[in-house]
């Protein structure tokens, strides 16, 4: 019989967990935990809930950033009229994942935790610059969300750390964001390739000042290329720079291959959606409804 504890802190969480060690599972959300136990993909002796635990289950600006609990949820990043006044972007992207039910269980610390290559939100925050909070033993640590998510189900967490919060930076003023979505089975469906794009213009509205672009859904974690990010630094936004953009992506991730599409299939979906990502995000921050 698997034990189900509920600790009151944190500090109780990563008690249970460190007790246990590979033999327990944190619970939150339970969307993607609960298909791994029926399929008896995972069979953990333990299962710690993380549901109550304090201060984890709210968003609050702290200077320049957004502190995201992990408990959040994502229909409530979604709603957030804090998040859709700071970072409208990265409650759009939330709205796209799956359906209302199951963005209503789902929570943020358990996206990020479960490390699935075909989810929406790391994409975002990765070109957002988000650092991961995490708990454990030792205490506190934050991690870029680069170095957070290493592989398939594979994170930087150590079997007795939590997630609690995410930090994401606020972009400077005049930058305009946009995730674009391409399923290949079903509206409901993962994506088959997810780009999150931001544009930030320069003083005379139309050179580009910077550049963000990250990529998903296509290989083991979400790919984001800084130095093709700066190629549009202050050039036009036009056909060929974008082009060029688009085709440095594309060549460079090394794609996979699924049941949403075949690895050459992604490198030619990648090379379309990062040129539709970032010319609306262009046109966005023109002031273009796109």
């Amino acid at each position: 019989m698997i034990a189900f504890l509920q600790p009151r802190s944190i500090d109780e969480a990563v008690a249970a967990l460190d007790h246990y060690g590979e033999d327990a599972r944190p619970v939150a959300g339970s969307t993607a935990l609960t298909i791994l136990l029926r399929q008896g993909l995972v069979q953990p002796k333990a299962l710690v809930s993380l549901a109550g635990l304090p201060d984890m289950s709210s968003v609050q600006q702290e200077n320049a950033a957004l502190r995201i609990g992990a408990l959040v949820t994502h229909r409530a990043i979604e709603t957030s009229p804090l998040v859709r006044e700071a970072l409208p972007a990265l409650a759009d992207t939330f709205a796209r994942v799956a359906n209302v039910r199951v963005r209503n269980a789902a929570t943020v610390g358990g996206v990020l935790a479960e490390a699935d290559y075909a989810s929406d939100p790391p994409t975002a925050f990765l070109a957002l610059d988000a650092v991961v909070e995490v708990a454990g033993p030792a205490g506190v640590r934050s991690i870029p969300i680069g170095d957070f998510t290493r592989g398939f189900y594979e994170t930087a967490l150590t079997s007795s750390e939590i997630v609690t919060h995410l930090r994401v930076p606020i972009p400077s003023d005049g930058t305009a964001g946009v995730y674009e979505k391409f399923v290949t089975r079903s509206s409901e469906d993962r994506p088959c390739i997810g780009v999150f794009a931001a544009v930030r213009l320069g003083e005379d509205h139309k050179s580009c000042a910077e550049l963000r672009v990250a990529v998903g859904a296509a290989s083991e974690v979400p790919q984001r290329f800084k130095d093709i990010e700066t190629l549009a630094s202050g050039n036009y936004l036009d056909d060929d720079v974008i082009r060029t953009v688009a085709d440095g992506y594309a060549d460079r991730i090394e794609t996979l291959s699924d049941l949403r599409g075949s690895a050459w299939y992604r490198t030619e979906m990648v090379r379309v959606w990062v040129r539709r990502a970032v010319e609306r995000a262009r046109n966005v921050a023109m002031g273009i409804q796109s």
